[in-house]
């Protein structure tokens, strides 16, 4: 009688046994908010998220996406928030290649770049802006957006138009 063997696969994110997250009543609500904001962006409810902004010069520093004015942010641990938003960009984005930056000058003469990065989705970027102050070679912030480049929603009701048209002139032949 050959014995079995059972290969564990510890490593791999969707099958390894994973420990609880210690998140307080905050950080998981914030969780909450997240996914589904996600969610909303994927399934075409929504064409714009802010996922984070960093600060450079200020590592302690993290900037979200805006919250209900009821949830306790300074109950937010910026090491678990900083986990979500990260694990947030992980899970959209297709690769590590972006496209051409793109720069702009503001009218205080601060620099902007912009860099397109392509997601799972196809019609979903990832959009990561620089700032630069006026004669600075370093950003004092990056921001990453989920941003919908096509309505899928509204493309669909076309679509659907479009066959509903077509259905007509086909049965408009039958009958003629």
């Amino acid at each position: 009688m050959a014995i079995e063997r059972v290969v564990d696969r510890a490593d791999d994110p969707i099958l390894r046994i994973r420990e609880r997250r210690s998140y307080n009543d905050a950080e998981r609500w914030f969780s909450q908010i997240l996914r589904q904001r996600l969610k909303d962006v994927i399934e075409a409810r929504c064409n714009f998220l802010v996922v984070l902004r960093r600060y450079p010069d200020e590592p302690n520093r993290l900037g979200i996406m805006p919250t209900p004015a009821k949830l306790p942010r300074e109950q937010l641990r910026l090491s678990v928030i900083r986990e979500l938003v990260y694990q947030t960009i992980d899970f959209v984005r297709a690769d590590e290649s972006g496209g051409p930056v793109a720069q702009s000058v503001a009218p205080d003469g601060s620099i902007f770049e912009v860099q397109a990065f392509t997601t799972k989705y196809p019609h979903i970027v990832i959009e990561r802006t620089d700032h630069y102050p006026v004669n600075s070679l370093d950003p004092s912030e990056i921001t990453w957006c989920l941003r919908r480049v096509q309505n899928q929603r509204q493309q669909t009701e076309i679509n659907r138009l479009i066959d509903a048209a077509g259905l007509v002139v086909n049965l408009i032949k039958v009958f003629v």
